[in-house]
């Protein structure tokens, strides 16, 4: 063959070449399997993985089954049953196309097929060893199919040595199967684990139930059910209030046409709607199953069929806005009021209850432990009042200089008269201007964070051990984040194990929170390590910002800081604006909301038209 010839390729290098677009690694394999279960009708899957799925995956189901002429045409390129024109493929209404990801599975494995009809006495079992069919059997068996796959790229050490650890590719795995459960709540789901029992989801009708069992009692109970029909568009939700929010996006889950997708669309309609009522760099939780017509959406974009192509994306993002915002207003969140500003105070949980903050560590201002970076300098409480030699904290925060002495601090939060709580939620102060109103929840995070924040800097947070250990279950991609490092979690003032495949125990919490709910509490640090994990962030002391750290402080803060309704006994309010006092410089909380706010004698003046 002369050099730069076209040829050919051999059916064998054109399967492997379809296999690295089909098969990106184990999960991508379990995808395609339970995708194809489903589409044959199964109203039950079994679901089994070894060593992350490098060694064995097996995928059972009770669907249809194959004919055994049809289950030999199955592993062949370019053989499906679920395409028959070119109609067919604009109005795709099938999860993937039976035989599609077969042979190029095949080709980078071993691969067994064992099917049967309901109607046929025996079925047929087919052996393939890298893409050549080595064994052809009849066999006995229940209707159905059962698919194993295993020695995934053994004979392509370039695409083995790619992947990770069975740890980490479980967690994958897990996290598609969690997926599907949730957008396929008919369906009965068994998982197995290294031949252990891992997950179980049973059918259930009603999807909140579903979310139960996959995500939590926890989250589930926070969620709100929505619906809208609009035309051909229909939009069927579960959505958190404001009350409960996350550290990172992994509690939103979309699905178009019961397929789990990851669209840039729907979940921009979604967060436009919170970004109004939730704490900045805080995600609500939902699940969004968005059904319209096959052929309003194009779900071939991707090879994985990770991403659709809507023919009015502006319909689609304009329901989905409404319908959240339905959801929203419907739990009085926004009902009878403008939409929450960006600094506006949105709803909170009860919370456990409140250390009393004189007992902690008085932090000294230094340049390492400043925040007045964030300080705005359009909010005349923290901005530096003019004094006698004209200077702003503003000009000290931007040089990460903190003010050497209190006369040039704007405020002192223990030189107010204390008037009392305003709805178990505001602590009202009098100063020489006016009124000022105290967001309890916000100014008790900002000590707690700048309280973490100080302990880690300077060698470590005190930890304080439990009575009785708490177990925690854990999503696998969540439990290894969390259990990366053991050093680390000391440092943090965190003492857990691991318990069984899905849990952690917890023995010991950081001494400043040790009233709070240490559920809550890991929950919070797993998502943070997690995220940080994702964005290759470290933990690292070195440099003066440390942002990974400071976002995982800013959530322990959130979980255990006093929530709006908490009513404090005076003693308690008086130590929280002498704990103001003591911490570094800054007008909000970590999240970006307010911590105080004035309502000066101008105003109130104007009000009662004194003026």
């Amino acid at each position: 063959m002369r050099p730069g010839s076209v040829h050919r390729l051999p059916d064998r290098l054109v399967d492997q070449i379809a296999a690295g677009e089909v098969v990106e690694r184990p999960a991508s394999v379990v995808k395609e399997l339970v995708e194809n279960a489903v589409d044959a009708g199964a109203g039950r899957i079994r679901v089994e993985v070894r060593e992350g799925g490098t060694a064995l995956m097996a995928v059972t189901d009770d669907g249809r089954g194959m004919e055994p002429a049809d289950a030999r045409l199955a592993l062949e390129r370019h053989a499906t049953s679920k395409l028959h024109d070119f109609a067919d493929l604009q109005g795709i209404r099938s999860f993937g196309f039976r035989g599609e990801a077969l042979p190029a599975i095949a080709s980078v494995s071993r691969l067994r097929l064992r099917t049967r009809t309901p109607e046929a006495a025996e079925g047929i079992e087919l052996r393939v060893v890298r893409g050549r069919l080595e064994e052809e059997r009849a066999a006995a068996g229940p209707p159905g199919t059962r698919v194993e796959v295993a020695d995934l790229f053994e004979g392509v050490p370039a695409r083995r040595k790619f992947l990770k650890t069975a740890t980490t590719e479980w967690s994958h795995i897990s996290d598609w199967l969690g997926r599907a459960a949730l957008a396929l709540p008919g369906i009965h789901f068994d998982v197995i684990r290294d031949d252990r029992p891992a997950l179980s989801w049973p059918a259930t009708a009603d999807p909140l139930d579903r979310a139960a069992v996959v995500l939590s009692d926890e989250v589930a109970r926070a969620l709100v059910r929505v619906e809208r029909d609009h035309g051909d568009l229909a939009l069927r939700a579960l959505v958190s209030g404001p009350e409960h929010h996350r550290a990172t996006g992994a509690g939103i889950h979309l699905f178009v046409n019961g397929r789990p997708v990851r669209d840039r669309l729907i979940r921009h309609a979604l967060l436009q709607i919170y970004r109004d009522v939730l704490p900045r760099g805080r995600f609500p939780s939902a699940l969004l199953f968005l059904e319209l017509a096959p052929d309003q959406v194009d779900v071939n974009v991707h090879p994985a069929k990770w991403e659709v192509r809507f023919a009015d994306p502006q319909a689609v993002h304009q329901l989905v806005r409404r319908t959240v915002r339905d959801a929203i207003e419907g739990r009085s969140y926004l009902a009878g009021r403008p939409a929450a500003g960006p600094g506006e105070r949105v709803a909170e949980s009860p919370g456990p209850a409140f250390t009393p903050l004189d007992s902690g560590p008085r932090i000294p201002g230094d340049p390492a432990t400043s925040t007045g970076e964030r300080t705005g300098a359009g909010d005349w409480l923290f901005s530096a009042r003019p004094g006698a030699d004209g200077a702003s904290d503003d000009r000290h925060a931007e040089a990460g200089i903190e003010p050497s002495d209190d006369r040039s601090r704007p405020i002192r939060f223990a030189d107010l008269r204390l008037l009392g709580q305003l709805l178990g939620t505001y602590l009202l102060a009098e100063d020489k201007e006016g009124l000022l109103l105290i967001d309890q929840h916000a100014a008790h995070e900002r000590v707690l964070y700048e309280r973490l924040r100080a302990a880690w800097l300077t060698g470590g947070v005190e930890r304080q051990g439990l009575l009785t250990p708490a177990v925690v279950e854990l999503e696998a991609s969540a439990l290894e984040a969390l259990l990366a490092d053991e050093e680390r979690l000391v440092r943090l003032g965190f003492e857990v194990e691991a318990f069984g495949d899905t849990s952690v125990a917890v023995r010991a919490v950081p001494a400043l929170l040790a009233e709070r709910d240490p559920i809550g509490l890991l929950r919070g640090l797993a998502e943070e390590l997690q995220q940080a994990a994702a964005m290759g962030a470290e933990l690292e002391t070195g440099t003066r910002v440390l942002d990974a750290a400071d976002r995982l402080f800013a959530t322990l803060a959130c979980h255990s800081a006093r929530r709006a309704g908490d009513v404090l006994p005076e003693g308690e309010q008086r130590a929280l604006l002498d704990a103001l006092d003591a911490i570094p410089w800054a007008p909000t909380c970590p999240h970006g909301r307010p911590v105080a706010t004035p309502m000066g004698l101008p105003e109130i003046e104007r009000r009662f038209a004194r003026r």
